[in-house]
């Protein structure tokens, strides 16, 4: 196997992003925990233009790296109850199994290649032909225009919600 610029990029990212991910997992400072976060987003990005997916990308640098760790920060920050407490052991636990059936999940379709897909908007003759950025805006405006705007609702409630959360805690005090 030969390797060349593009592959050592591939596996640094992949190694650099498996590794924050442990980090997000059994950091008990949640400061740590959100850095480690940061750095998985960010190698993730990277994990996307090394394999050619430029515009996925750089929305995942806009909206991950940035709007939603901003969105985590503003929680952290807000409501009192996670101000300096580390996470409990118990959650962590928890999220060793469910992070393997997730691993296991993705190997089985690496593996089986149910992303190798030749039909639809993503076949690589339609990508090449009218480019990468306007297949995903296709099928993110036609396709999966309710799930997108539904997702974006949640954030906002939530955000909201932990905002109402937050100044409630602050009268009670």
């Amino acid at each position: 196997m030969e390797l060349n610029l593009n592959s050592i990029a591939f596996w640094s990212f992949s190694s650099l992003a498996v590794l924050s991910a442990l980090g997000a997992i059994f950091f008990r400072n949640l400061v740590y925990t959100v850095l480690s976060l940061i750095s998985v987003l960010i190698m993730i990005s990277g994990l996307f233009f090394t394999l050619g997916a430029e515009l996925v990308g750089a929305l995942q640098l806009l909206i991950y790296a940035v709007a939603i760790v901003v969105f985590y920060v503003l929680v952290i920050s807000t409501v009192p109850q996670f101000k300096g407490k580390a996470i409990d052991p118990k959650y962590m636990l928890l999220s060793i199994p469910i992070g393997f059936l997730i691993f296991l999940e993705l190997a089985y379709v690496s593996v089986y290649g149910a992303w190798k897909s030749n039909t639809g908007i993503f076949s690589p003759e339609i990508v090449e032909k009218i480019g990468n950025a306007k297949a995903v805006s296709t099928m993110l405006f036609t396709k999966y225009l309710f799930p997108f705007e539904v997702a974006s609702l949640i954030l906002l409630v939530a955000m909201i919600g932990a905002i109402v959360i937050g100044k409630k805690q602050e009268q009670e005090d």
